[in-house]
């Protein structure tokens, strides 16, 4: 007696059918949680995206949704539990990878964050917003030269990338470098009028050079551009203070003022 090889239809497409009815079940659970995660309602929404990914388990767009959810409510250990398995899934999508370095830089787990972000960025190496949160990791831990270096790259790559001239900037300022946070505000100036902080910035960096004269300048430009700003009178206040002090350039910083 031989093996038959005839095929039933009727079995074939029963359970074509409740493969697709299956598909179907999760992507209203699917759908359904998105609907609230995007109304703010991130623990009903965990429960959804749970029941998604019992039916179909393949799905990863439903484990990325449960664990932005728990990343939402503050759970990260969970938020990596499923961007983890999200990754699984798919190794080779950057936005997991961004968030698995958010999460885990979260938790103080700073060395896992970075080769999450140097994944990131090897996935997409043209995504600058993905070197700024590098080189911001880079900050947190106190590695501020390799950060100024990323920024610098940044800028190499795109003159009008705003950011990296603020938080180089910045960062200069907090490492008391006074001479190249002023030349860096007075870039930003020139790229983006209406960051009016950047004023401010080259009032303090030149207060703090002595070039008091310079310091009065910003302080003005700063208020004239910014009237409503919640500073406005302790600025005020600081420009009646050193008004008395004599308008004179201690250090010698050659910087051409306008």
């Amino acid at each position: 007696m031989g093996i038959s090889t005839y095929k039933q239809p009727g079995k074939i497409e029963n359970i074509e059918q409740n493969i697709t009815s299956v598909k179907e079940a999760a992507q209203r659970y699917f759908n359904l949680a998105e609907k609230q995660r995007n109304n703010f309602k991130y623990k009903e929404s965990v429960e959804n995206y749970l029941t998604s990914i019992l039916i179909d388990r393949n799905n990863v767009v439903s484990y990325m949704g449960a664990a932005l959810s728990y990343k939402n409510l503050r759970i990260y250990t969970k938020a990596v539990e499923y961007f983890k398995k999200a990754e699984t899934i798919s190794p080779y999508n950057a936005a997991i990878q961004k968030e698995l370095a958010i999460c885990n830089i979260i938790l103080g787990e700073f060395a896992l964050g970075l080769n999450y972000l140097i994944k990131a960025i090897s996935l997409e190496p043209d995504n600058l917003d993905l070197q700024m949160q590098l080189a911001l990791v880079h900050e947190m831990i106190d590695e501020d030269d390799m950060a100024l270096k990323i920024y610098q790259k940044i800028i190499e790559t795109d003159e009008t990338y705003v950011r990296a001239y603020i938080q180089k900037a910045t960062l200069y300022m907090h490492k008391n470098d006074y001479v190249n946070s002023a030349l860096m505000f007075k870039k930003i100036t020139e790229i983006k009028p209406d960051y009016y902080r950047a004023f401010l910035a080259l009032g303090i960096c030149y207060e703090k050079l002595s070039n008091i004269g310079a310091a009065r300048r910003y302080y003005k430009k700063y208020l004239k551009r910014n009237p409503l700003a919640k500073d406005y009178f302790d600025i005020k206040q600081r420009l009646t203070e050193i008004s008395a002090l004599k308008t004179e350039n201690s250090c010698g910083l050659r910087i051409v003022h306008t």
